[in-house]
């Protein structure tokens, strides 16, 4: 059966049921679920978004329900007539239309429902008081109004197959109550009967013997429902960013080949979903043919909107210069055809483009036609509040909280705007959660706060997951698995990523965005154990690009790229490369005016690199500078690493006093953040300052009183030996700490050198015994530590 244009067995059982809401009186109890779903099923919607946030897939497609629905929505309501419910009615109304000829009384008769007849008339007399006419203008009267024209148009043949459907349609309701025994007696067909027709008969075979072998793929549906399902799915597509599933895109294929037209959402579909893929040659196809066929039909309203997504489909395959090009087309032709919605949007993605991709923005020629950032994001608030725009002006403030806590501005500001998106959210029902609370856990990140930033985005997964594209929901997943490798949680935190759904890694961007995240857990891990072997492997992967010309996979985990490099170079004692390495990552991020967060590790990188050499001293003022851009930007991790590191600088220099007030200032709320590994850190400077103010020598900055004798030996009152024996109790003490901190985080060098400073505390104090049962603990977690690789290999 070929696709009808408009009228299918469904829409005639609502036209049915619509006659029975005018023309009966319908309980007030049963009026708002009668209409409601006349309605739901017969105006097409304007968005298609409500129903996806109710379910992940759609199982069914639009207009095509079962008769099973009319039973779901009547059954529970009574009818006027004693003991008849309204399902009873409908049916009855359904029955009686036994004929050909009786579909043909229908549509004639759906004219009375909208045209009442003049007054004083004996027609009018006659009616009913309680009967219902239907304005024209009124949604239900559009629809039959639509229905009577659109049946009017048909072909006696396609007449004849619309009249098919609708017994196949109807016949399960033959078995649903006893009522029926008289009215559905007479079979499909009561001419039938009466001319004594049986199945087998020629006439009856040419009239109905079609029916049992009629083909179910797309029975139904008709072209405008298959419309409502294309818009459906590239309402999904643009708003979700997923794929379409194998089942549904299966369904698609067979319903549009049956149809015998061209679809434009098709072409449509087919693009976004190869898009998705990463199939970039199919994408660029379903592009051209949707919007030449756009054009044949004079639909040139689209033409920028096609421009826009060849910018995007451009950017996203690395080639930058026609990205820019297209998307200046785009912004020449929305101001010719005033289209501000789409001249918007085009400006804010030119200015996401141009802060992501910055290298590939420049060398590409673009030079912002807006200004700086800031007066970019002015102009955009500016124009999203003339248009009414809100979701652009709700960007546009998250966009200047994102740029607040990329210059090291004020806090509260940041807060400020984020509050003002969340309440344009809530107010305009603008369904943007997701990046607000990815934004948030990024600002309790960078506070220190993991426990915050973690149940942000729990409440993103649990409570938004199907408000937010699927972006950001995977963004959620892979920052929570970081806060869970910050405790030292490797294996935790890749399991949460390796049990995804595997329908994410359909998409190619999602899948490189997962094994790029694993890959840098894993490699943190091997570094973290001495696992050199895993950590070569690795690198053939995670080794970050030194072509600027060649767009990272994702610019949010470029950087962590460039510092997990870093920190394997000075593992492994390669110095020099690792020296060249900050230095040139240091003059890319300047270049880029980079977030200061990342500047900031830079320095604090370069400040260690220096102590790891021997050379501390050269790193003082370095740490120190971080220190007080991290204080001023309110970061506390960078604030407390660089404070650990002025600890250890102070420590070396011998002010062992003022490295242990510094880093006992700074310990209590580094515990809060939960970073183990921080946290060792600073428990094993504070042992080495309080070893420090054990030392028997003068410290450099003490001086005894002029008037006072001179002792014989520094050590020799029992205050002094008393002092020493505390302050080594509590290196010992720290040291235990550092060495229970860094087992958490798996950092095998670390609980090894603590071991080895127990042993080498205990050689001090004369006990060579339990100096040599410390030396074999050392050897033993280091032979654990390598049978535990060697396994795992």
């Amino acid at each position: 059966m070929a696709t009808p244009r408009y009228l299918t067995a469904q829409k005639i059982s609502l036209l049915v049921l619509t006659r029975l809401y005018c023309s009966s009186t319908l309980p007030s109890s049963a009026t708002i679920p009668v209409l409601s779903f006349i309605l739901s099923n017969s105006i097409p919607a304007v968005s298609s978004s409500a129903r996806a946030r109710h379910s992940s897939v759609l199982s069914q497609h639009e207009g095509s329900f079962s008769i099973d629905a009319f039973e779901d929505v009547l059954q529970e309501h009574a009818s006027s007539m004693p003991g008849r419910t309204l399902l009873d009615l409908f049916l009855k109304h359904m029955w009686e239309m036994n004929s050909f000829d009786a579909l043909h009384d229908l549509f004639d008769n759906l004219k009375k429902l909208v045209d009442p007849p003049p007054p004083g008339t004996p027609e009018a007399e006659a009616e009913a008081p309680d009967r219902i006419y239907l304005s024209q203008t009124s949604p239900l009267g559009a629809f039959v109004r639509r229905a009577r024209l659109e049946f009017t148009r048909l072909q006696f043949d396609d007449a004849m197959k619309l009249w098919s459907s609708f017994i196949k349609y109807r016949a399960p309701t033959a078995q649903w109550t006893k009522r029926l025994a008289g009215l559905a007696s007479g079979g499909v067909d009561v001419v039938v009967s009466e001319m004594g027709l049986m199945a087998g008969d020629d006439v009856y075979e040419v009239a109905y013997g079609h029916l049992e072998a009629q083909d179910e793929e797309g029975e139904g549906t008709s072209l405008e429902d298959l419309d409502r399902i294309l818009d459906f799915q590239l309402d999904r597509l643009q708003r979700f960013g997923d794929r379409v599933p194998a089942s549904m895109k299966t369904q698609l294929r067979s319903m549009v080949s049956s149809s015998g037209l061209v679809h434009r959402q098709a072409h449509l579909v087919q693009f976004f979903d190869a898009w998705k893929a990463g199939d970039y040659t199919s994408a660029f196809d379903n592009l051209h043919r949707y919007y030449d066929y756009a054009m044949q039909t004079r639909e040139k309203i689209h033409y920028q909107y096609a421009l826009l997504h060849m910018a995007i489909l451009q950017a996203d395959f690395g080639c930058f210069g026609e990205a820019i090009a297209a998307i200046n087309e785009t912004i020449a032709t929305a101001r010719e055809n005033q289209d501000m919605t789409c001249l918007s949007f085009s400006l804010s993605w030119l200015n996401h483009m141009a802060k992501a991709y910055p290298k590939q923005m420049k060398g590409a020629g673009y030079m912002s036609m807006l200004g700086s950032e800031r007066d970019a994001l002015t102009f955009l608030k500016a124009k999203a509040k003339e248009t009414k725009m809100y979701h652009l002006l709700s960007a546009s403030l998250l966009n200047e909280a994102k740029l607040c806590l990329a210059t090291g501005d004020s806090i509260p500001r940041a807060l400020e705007h984020i509050y003002q998106s969340s309440h344009l959210n809530v107010k305009e029902n603008i369904n943007s959660y997701g990046s607000q609370m990815l934004l948030t856990s990024t600002l309790y990140s960078r506070l220190g706060i993991p426990h915050l930033a973690n149940v942000h985005c729990e409440l993103l997964l649990d409570c938004y997951e199907h408000y937010c594209p699927l972006d950001e929901s995977i963004r959620a997943i892979g920052r929570r698995a970081f806060i869970m490798s910050q405790s030292g949680r490797y294996e935790e935190a890749i399991a949460v990523l390796e049990s995804m759904d595997p329908t994410v890694h359909k998409s190619l961007k999602f899948h490189q965005y997962l094994i790029l995240c694993i890959g840098l857990m894993k490699f943190k891990r091997a570094i973290r154990r001495s696992d050199w072997q895993t950590c070569t492997h690795l690198l053939a992967t995670l080794k970050p690009s030194t072509d600027a010309s060649f767009p990272p996979l994702d610019p949010e985990l470029s950087y962590l790229q460039h510092e997990a490099y870093i920190d394997y170079l000075s593992s492994r004692g390669q110095y020099s490369q690792a020296f060249t390495a900050i230095s040139a990552l240091a003059q890319s991020l300047r270049s880029d005016n980079a977030d200061i967060l990342q500047r900031i590790s830079v320095l604090l990188m370069q400040a260690d690199l220096w102590r790891k050499v021997g050379k501390p001293e050269r790193g003082f003022s370095v740490a120190l500078r971080a220190a007080s851009v991290s204080f001023r930007a309110r970061l506390g991790p960078s604030l407390w690493t660089a404070v650990g590191l002025l600890g250890n600088i102070l420590n070396s220099l011998g002010e062992y006093g003022s490295a242990r007030r510094l880093v006992e200032g700074v310990l209590p709320q580094a515990l809060e953040g939960a970073d183990n590994m921080l946290s060792g850190i600073l428990y094993s400077h504070l042992a080495d300052s309080y070893m420090g103010l054990a030392n028997p020598a003068p410290q450099p900055n003490a001086s005894s009183p002029s008037n006072s004798p001179p002792s014989s030996t520094p050590s020799s009152s029992p205050t002094s030996v008393r002092t020493r024996s505390a302050n080594i109790a509590k290196a010992e003490l720290y040291i235990d700490r550092a060495r229970e901190c860094f087992k958490k985080s798996g950092y095998l060098d670390g609980e090894c050198e603590q071991l080895m400073k127990k042993a080498i505390i205990a050689k001090l104090r004369g006990d060579e015994k339990l100096a040599e049962e410390w030396a074999q603990n050392h050897n033993r977690v280091w032979e654990e530590g390598m049978r535990l690789i060697g396994g795992e290999i």
